[in-house]
């Protein structure tokens, strides 16, 4: 298996894969995509095979950039490299799915107990729920790590940015700003630079009152630890074999933004709609995603989006595992409710 590139056999920790080695070197990905040329059916988008556009991408990578989005609308699909550390937290309404491909990381949070640093290590899944203060940490150089969000809904969804006195007790809140986000990427840095002015400046200290804050800060939360993919496929095979779908997350997760299923085959799940995005991604083996408009094969190491309000059929070849994540809005706030 040292012959398989590293993020496919990530992605199907626990098959046996076709050796593509020759294949690439002869055609790299970089070039040519796997997906490249395939007719996407209106109403299905952002389709990837995710390995071939991590090499299309690669330089996106690097610092001091460190990441890239897959796909932004109602769900962003994201993907961090390293190394990228920092001294921020970022507190929002929203809930994020972590799923670390290639090497490792670290989420320091502040939870109902205090600070907490929470291990991503390779081939782990995290899910933070919403209003959870986390300062992500990518150290180690090449690695790569998947993370899903949401948009912001309505003007009154706002993010902030907290910076402790202590970074390593986070008892104590330095300076923190709150400030409408609509891309991280181009949002945050003029909050960063407002901070390291107010920091050279010598200005004095201020009292930050929690009671002030736009978003309130979720504190009766104990977040479930990371989990191995490949050790949740193993424990499930019989299930998934037998074309069963089951909740990644579990069904007592404190999380109630995200729905996580993984899906094996033979199967079929018909009439699907929801007026959420779905997100399809492809562990083993294809999937037939059919819709109004024409059907796609999602084979592989691929990954698509079906668009809100599109209704799909999905046919999965025996032996075949999926995951299928959407993520409300509503699923954390009170009274929420669904609308998958």
């Amino acid at each position: 298996s040292s012959e398989i590139p590293q993020l496919i056999m990530l992605a199907a920790p626990v098959l046996a894969m076709p050796d593509t080695s020759a294949a690439l070197s002869a055609e790299p990905p970089a070039k040519r995509a796997r997906t490249d040329g395939v007719v996407v059916p209106s109403g299905i988008c952002a389709l990837h095979h995710i390995e071939d556009w991590y090499e299309q991408n690669k330089d996106q990578f690097k610092p001091p950039v460190c990441n890239k989005l897959m796909h932004k609308g109602q769900l962003s699909i994201m993907f961090v490299g390293g190394p990228n550390t920092r001294k921020d937290f970022h507190l929002e309404e929203g809930s994020e799915f972590f799923f670390q491909l290639k090497g490792n990381m670290e989420l320091p949070t502040v939870q109902k107990s205090g600070r907490k640093l929470v291990k991503i290590e390779q081939g782990h899944i995290f899910c933070l729920p919403s209003r959870i203060p986390h300062s992500p940490q990518r150290p180690e150089e090449g690695s790569l790590g998947l993370v899903v969000e949401r948009r912001r809904e309505g003007k009154e969804e706002i993010d902030g940015l907290i910076f402790y006195e202590d970074f390593n007790t986070c008892e104590k809140v330095r300076w923190e700003k709150f400030f409408r986000c609509e891309d991280l990427a181009k949002d945050l840095p003029p909050v960063i630079k407002a901070y390291k002015a107010w920091e050279d400046a010598g200005a004095a200290p201020k009292e930050f009152k929690e009671e002030d804050r736009p978003v309130k800060q979720e504190k009766e939360t104990e977040v479930p630890e990371p989990f191995s993919l490949q050790d949740f496929l193993k424990a499930n095979a019989e299930k998934l074999a037998a074309g069963e779908a089951i909740n990644l997350l579990g069904f007592d997760h404190p999380d109630k933004e995200f729905e996580v299923l993984v899906i094996g085959g033979r199967s079929e799940q018909t009439g699907q709609q929801s007026q959420l995005e779905t997100w399809f991604y492809q562990i083993k083996g294809t999937a037939h995603i059919a819709v109004p408009s024409g059907t796609l094969a999602l084979n592989e190491g691929c990954c698509c989006i079906v668009q809100a309000g599109v209704t799909c059929d999905v046919a999965r070849s025996e032996g075949s595992i999926g995951i299928v994540l959407r993520q409300n809005s509503l699923g954390n706030k009170p009274n929420g409710d669904s609308q998958a």
